[in-house]
């Protein structure tokens, strides 16, 4: 693999945000709670001054399809459902999903074949397994802080190169524990199985989701996003209040990189709620709940989560200017959507979570 990495300074400079910086997870605890006085969905919606589009619905009704404040402050173009908006983190359930197709392709066996089997170069592949990489429990550091770095300062990174981050940094540093024996949220294990899937599939990671899952289910809007966002089909992103600029949309890669609609989310998680999986499959994919109330267990690019005394499995996304989450509520066939303009909404996120489960399903 081509290296473009050869600046001792820039390696520090990019360890140490590596180490401090690296960008946020996905797996929240639930807090705050509920808010008190809840009337609706869109006036609690409103009263929280949500930033984006929203679906909410159960047994296959809406309960609430719409788009809160603005997509395009300048422009004055408000947020619409139809809107295409990045999903970062939620780029994971498709790349696990692509993970399950090779699967079924025969040219994975099974979760627990190790990293050394695809890859006789990776630093300790032969005790991380397939499913370390998608549960999270690998001990490979984070990758986005210390490459952005490099691109800040004008670096040209490929994925090769971010490739080769990974793995130095991980020879180097060594891993965070034992294969299996902690969670650890990495965007460096999704990043990585982006790579086998295109080495098994002999074509592109978006190609392969194209064929794959998005021609499928009529999913017509959901692609790699651009690096910067013009036109009015797109929502632009904010951070305090600030548009946000172009972000550098292969470093996410098969761990952030896809952009979507509320309808094509809408479609995917029916699809996730019905066969699309088979009960084998889902048992891979979905992981069995913790019992304590509050607890992510990390599945294959889901979270399973007892959440008011219902089982749910969801993932959340964070990537410059955006927030998003999708949430499925198998009791009662639902959806929760969220798509946001806005940046680092994390904690809001999980307030409408909990909010919306406890006072809608």
């Amino acid at each position: 693999m081509k290296t473009v990495i050869n600046t001792p300074a820039l390696l520090l400079l990019a360890l140490m945000v590596l180490l401090f910086g690296s960008c946020s997870s996905d797996d929240g605890t639930m807090e705050p709670g509920p808010k008190t006085g809840y009337v609706s969905a869109e006036a609690y919606l409103n009263e929280i001054g949500f930033r984006g589009s929203v679906l909410i619905q159960k047994e296959g009704t809406d309960i609430l399809r719409k788009g809160f404040g603005m997509a395009n402050a300048a422009q004055g173009i408000a947020n619409e459902p139809e809107l295409i908006y990045r999903i970062g983190s939620v780029t994971k359930s498709f790349t696990a999903a692509a993970i399950i197709h090779l699967m079924r392709e025969g040219k994975i066996q099974n979760l627990d074949q190790t990293l050394d089997e695809f890859d006789t170069d990776f630093p300790f592949g032969d005790q991380i397994s397939l499913k370390h990489l998608l549960t999270h429990n690998s001990g490979i550091p984070d990758y986005v802080g210390a490459a952005r770095a490099y691109i800040d300062q004008q670096v040209d990174l490929d994925k090769d190169a971010i490739y080769e981050l990974i793995a130095e940094t991980t020879a180097e540093d060594g891993l965070q524990f034992t294969p299996g024996e902690y969670f650890s949220y990495s965007n460096a294990n999704y990043f990585l199985l982006g790579l086998l899937i295109e080495e098994l599939s002999g074509t592109t990671y978006p190609a392969y989701l194209q064929e794959k899952v998005y021609t499928p289910l009529a999913m017509e809007n959901t692609a790699k996003g651009p690096d910067g966002i013009s036109g009015n089909q797109r929502a632009q992103g904010y951070f305090e209040g600030q548009k946000v600029g172009a972000y550098p949309m292969h470093l996410a890669f098969s761990a952030g990189e896809l952009e979507s609609t509320l309808t094509d989310l809408e479609k995917w998680g029916h699809a996730m709620l019905g066969d699309y999986f088979s009960p084998a499959e889902k048992a891979l994919v979905f992981a069995a709940s913790s019992e304590q109330t509050g607890v992510n267990t990390a599945g294959a690019g889901w979270f399973s989560l007892p959440i008011q005394n219902q089982l749910v499995y969801h993932h959340g996304g964070d990537i410059d200017g955006f927030t998003s989450l999708l949430l499925l509520a198998p009791k009662h066939n639902g959806l929760i959507i969220l798509l946001s303009n806005a940046q680092d909404q994390g904690e809001q996120r999980m307030q409408i979570m909990e909010t919306l489960m406890a006072n809608e399903f």
